[in-house]
């Protein structure tokens, strides 16, 4: 056997292609920030993680779309899987639990009692989150949607919908903003 079929010297090469096509998707991921378990989360083209995101994926996987943003002290919990569209921007401090708790068993303490999930979190391209904002298990977020700042998201936005509050309710439309723009300016 030649030296370079060797068991270690394939590993070594395996390992120098994911770290050159790692450095060619141009990803950054902060240094405090953890991920983890690392073969479920995906990461696109320039996806840029910032300072102290955690996120966790369990036996779910966590997909983030090219040219995405997670902001400063995000927490991502997979729970039954999250999927971040491209160009989304996530601020900071924002929380998105895709599995909660099954409080409904009375008989077991809570930390014992095991989770359960409406399903995954989704959020769909070009989706712009404020700070602080929670979404839950089984929420989609469509195209080009806004959402505020310190809202909770627990139903389904609809593309280009602007939502805000607690719970988070649609205040506007962008196509509808854009338009009356349009107009005003004629």
């Amino acid at each position: 056997m030649s030296i370079s079929k060797q068991p270690s010297s394939l590993a070594a090469m395996s390992w120098r292609k994911r770290v050159r096509n790692f450095f060619r998707r141009r990803v950054t991921i902060d240094r405090t920030a953890r991920l983890t378990p690392k073969h479920n989360i995906r990461l696109g083209r320039r996806a840029l993680i910032c300072e102290y995101v955690i996120i966790r994926a369990g036996d779910a996987p966590v997909l983030i779309g090219a040219f995405s943003q997670i902001g400063p002290f995000t927490v991502i919990l997979a729970g039954s899987g999250v999927s971040i569209g491209e160009a989304v921007m996530i601020g900071p401090h924002c929380v998105l639990a895709a599995g909660n708790h099954d409080y409904r068993q009375l008989d077991l303490r809570m930390r014992s009692a095991g989770a359960l999930s409406r399903g995954p979190i989704v959020i769909e391209d070009d989706v712009w989150i404020g700070a602080n904002v929670t979404i839950t298990d089984g929420v989609r977020i469509g195209q080009g949607a806004v959402v505020g700042a310190n809202a909770v998201v627990t139903r389904d936005v609809d593309p280009f919908d602007i939502v805000a509050g607690v719970p988070a309710r649609v205040i506007g439309n962008r196509k509808q903003l854009a338009e009356e723009r349009l107009e005003s300016a004629a």
